[in-house]
């Protein structure tokens, strides 16, 4: 087997193995939780935020140096916000 027919292989196999995982998160929150389609609906939009915001991050990012460097001093102020929110 050629390694890069391996290697799609996987990569669909991984992808077909989180939606089962999302599926079972959908069927707990719902049947376990009791939220409703509107809860539910609202919750994976919220979780799916950071990755709407993502691509204007990267504009921003790439366009904007922050102590003289675009990414280090970025990804040190994300690293020190999130040590921050869980303390």
């Amino acid at each position: 087997l050629d390694p890069e027919v391996l290697l799609v292989v996987t990569c669909y196999f991984l992808q077909g193995a989180l939606g089962l995982s999302r599926l079972a998160l959908n069927f707990y929150l719902k049947d376990e939780l009791g939220l409703s389609p509107a809860d539910l609906a609202a919750l994976t939009g919220l979780a799916s935020a950071p990755w709407v915001v993502k691509p204007l991050y990267g504009l921003l990012s790439d366009s904007t140096p922050l102590l003289g460097y675009r990414r280090k001093s970025y990804l040190a102020l994300s690293g020190v916000l999130g040590a921050l929110s869980f303390g």
